[in-house]
């Protein structure tokens, strides 16, 4: 009988160094960082154009009746010194010799501003993209972090090779911010967004991290970390699902269109949108980024 409490202590001994070993050998696989970039350089340097290129003009309101005009000007686009990448929207003034080469050729344009593009450079399937983002404030302005779909064989444009957005934002209201994936069957008025708000402190006031988590079958959309949507492949069903491909990374900050509604102050003379830094890692080991 006196036995038996040794028997037992040893039991507890193995079990107590069962459970101190659990967690090492049970541990979720540590993250790979596929891609990151910070923007650390001297004030006035423009994107590296190993991975962003630009796209410049209007494109016709680029199908939203926006009222920008996109530019590769370090005026538009470049870093703060501060650690921060700057996309500028200015005010144009079509009696300013500068801004007649955009006011001549576009009446409707009302601000210059910039949209950055990896698009044939990187790509990314699944896995998690984040960045640290400071929104502006001011009614008609639409500032974006986005993603979407390279053509394939299996589609040839916008909506059927998807569009995933991790951040939109009104300037009318930046208490919300608003995540969204399109594709075909699902897009525009139709598109599945899930929005976010913030409570007492509007987002333009301060940094916050915009996240997306993609999986094979499911996207999930944080903002600081706390999850604001989760989208399946059955809630697009009967539709297809079209985010099993290749997407590119997008920045821009739009003035005027159709997601406020057409809505645009043009007494403002200038807002910004900043980006900290910018970060690709794996989810459970699935995430691959594409270079070409």
């Amino acid at each position: 009988m006196k036995a038996r409490p040794r028997i037992v202590a040893a039991s507890l001994s193995l079990l107590i160094l069962g459970l101190a070993a659990a967690p090492n050998a049970e541990a979720a696989p540590k993250e790979k960082i596929l891609w990151t970039q910070s923007f650390n350089e001297k004030a006035g340097t423009k994107p590296d154009p190993k991975i962003w290129s630009y796209d410049i003009g209007n494109g016709f309101g680029w199908g939203n009746n926006e009222q920008e005009y996109y530019t590769n000007k370090a005026a538009n686009i470049s870093t703060d010194g501060l650690g921060n990448l700057v996309i500028t929207a200015k005010k144009l003034n079509p009696d300013d010799p500068k801004d007649q080469y955009i006011t001549n050729y576009c009446a409707s344009c009302l601000y210059s501003s910039a949209k950055i593009v990896t698009r044939g450079k990187l790509g990314f399937k699944y896995g998690s993209i984040s960045a640290r983002i400071q929104i502006p404030d001011g009614v008609g302005m639409w500032p974006a972090f986005w993603l979407l779909g390279v053509p394939r064989n299996t589609c040839d444009g916008w909506p059927s090779c998807g569009e995933i957005d991790i951040l939109e934002a009104r300037g009318s209201d930046t208490y919300h911010s608003v995540s969204t994936v399109h594709g075909p069957g699902y897009s525009g008025g139709s598109a599945i967004s899930n929005y976010y708000f913030s409570g007492n402190e509007p987002l333009n006031t301060g940094f916050h991290i915009y996240k997306l988590d993609w999986y094979p079958n499911v996207v999930k959309f944080y903002v600081d970390n706390e999850v604001v949507g989760i989208v399946r492949k059955s809630t697009v069903a009967p539709n297809d699902w079209v985010f099993n491909a290749e997407f590119y990374m997008i920045l821009n900050l739009a003035t005027g269109g159709n997601f406020d509604n057409g809505n645009l102050d043009d007494t403002i003379d200038s807002k910004v949108l900043k980006i900290d830094w910018i970060k690709y890692t794996t989810i459970n080991g699935l995430g691959k980024l594409y270079k070409h």
